[in-house]
């Protein structure tokens, strides 16, 4: 079909698609505390911060050494970044067994009596933070390696219900308005090696609890964290969706932890890395996660990390942080900044296409954006269908894009991938990804 070039549409100024608003609460980012000026800018709602028992109370029941200054969490709380707290790692002391992690002795007592530690501990940190209000009980228990650094949960799955119903039921018990999430799987720790995943234990281990429908199931939602693979990420968020639904309920998805870490930064190079990821492609990666996690129904979102600190060193061979360890910001850190303000107060989302582009239609109260990439080397040309008025269309670092504009449709030209990690046929991460911001004829009235 012929388009005419009668009517070519550049994007808009940057300055008037990225507008200053109220933060949107799904957005967030890992540890903001370690540079909230740098949060404040990219316009996060909501940030993630850990408490790990083991260095809060290493030694007794006495020890009590937190994680993070009271100043610093006040800040954040007075800046309007929601905490939400992360719960994690049994010390020593406090274990039922010396040679399991994570299962802490008394689990099976009454969560009032003192023998119960998890329990204690729990109320102790609650009271001591008044304003966190959603807690996360552990992360990626089914690392099952022990060599592994990240190796925290022994337990078996009942142990883990047991841990979320102690935990359940002490935070609601001092407040109802306590919100309680189950920690993230990885998924990918069973699935490489054959072994039926963990969350499907789990799920089973829930039903044989005969008080876990009374009680919520012990959790208000559900903890995800996927990386590097925007198809993967879609897919597994539905795939947990739909373990839950099998099961007879279903919960909110919160994605705790997305990123596509470089290889390739000449400060932090990766010589051996799993993945091979050049900066650029980090950056397409977090405009590709936003709209795949949007439309496969996420409630919340962040990526791992704000900043790199000195530890990450030991931590990971890659780099996760949209800031670098001396200050400067990867590409990547922009591309979080446009994805969060071109989407911010999205209503619904929907992947309409994924062959050789994958598009998603993101439906606002004043309009629609689509978010489209190619998932191969060479450039793509795609068509829309026009709904309203083009305000202006811009790649994910922000940068104007042309647009045709000619009877119904729209024409825009996507990128090519870099392409430098394959899984399968396509590019592990597709091109930079290109928004197409429309104004509605008339106002979209919000699903109730």
């Amino acid at each position: 079909m012929c388009y005419s070039r009668k009517h070519t549409v550049l994007a808009l100024l940057g300055s008037l698609l990225l507008a200053a608003a109220p933060p949107d609460p799904r957005f967030g980012v890992v540890e903001s505390p370690e540079a909230p000026e740098r949060a404040a800018e990219l316009g996060v709602a909501w940030t993630r911060v850990r408490f790990a028992w083991h260095e809060i109370q290493p030694n007794g029941p006495e020890d009590w050494n937190p994680p993070w200054p009271a100043e610093r969490l006040e800040a954040e709380h007075r800046a309007g970044r929601e905490i939400v707290a992360l719960v994690l790692g049994t010390p020593g002391w406090a274990r039922a067994d010396p040679r399991i992690p994570g299962v802490p002795r008394g689990l099976y007592e009454e969560e009032s009596r003192p023998e119960n530690r998890w329990a204690a501990f729990l109320r102790r940190l609650a009271t001591t933070y008044p304003y966190i209000r959603t807690w996360i009980i552990w992360n990626e228990p089914d690392i099952w390696d022990p060599s592994y650094p990240g190796y925290t949960w022994g337990g078996t799955e009942a142990d883990l219900v047991r841990l979320l119903r102690v935990s359940y039921r002490t935070l609601k018990g001092l407040n109802r308005e306590n919100r309680v999430l189950l920690g993230a799987f990885t998924y990918w720790w069973d699935a490489v090696y054959g072994r039926r995943p963990y969350f499907e234990r789990f799920l089973e281990a829930l039903d044989r609890d005969p008080e876990a429908p009374r009680y919520n199931r012990y959790f208000d939602g559900l903890c995800v964290n996927l990386y590097f693979n925007p198809d993967s990420l879609y897919d597994l968020i539905r795939w947990h969706h739909e373990r839950m639904q099998a099961h007879g309920f279903d919960k909110p998805i919160w994605l705790t932890e997305t990123n596509a870490a470089p290889s390739e930064d000449p400060s932090w190079p990766v010589p051996h890395a799993m993945f091979r990821v050049a900066l650029e492609e980090q950056a397409a990666f977090i405009g590709q996660a936003v709209a795949m996690a949007l439309a496969a129904g996420t409630e919340r979102f962040a990526i791992y990390k704000l900043i790199d600190n000195p530890t990450d060193h030991f931590a990971n061979p890659e780099p996760f942080g949209l800031v670098r360890e001396d200050g400067s910001l990867r590409p990547a850190f922009h591309a979080y900044r446009v994805a969060i303000h071109v989407l911010a107060d999205a209503i619904h989302a929907r992947l309409i296409r994924r062959d050789s582009v994958t598009v998603v239609e993101v439906q606002k109260l004043n309009g629609r954006v689509w978010i489209a990439w190619s998932r191969f080397p060479r450039p793509q040309s795609i068509a829309l269908e026009r709904q309203g008025r083009l305000r202006g269309a811009m790649d994910g670092m922000g940068n104007p894009v042309p647009v045709e504009s000619a009877g119904s449709r729209y024409r825009v030209e996507l990128p090519g991938a870099l392409c430098r990690q394959r899984i399968g046929s396509a590019c592990m991460i597709g091109g930079m990804p290109v928004y197409i911001v429309e104004s509605a004829l008339r106002p979209v009235r919000e699903p109730k």
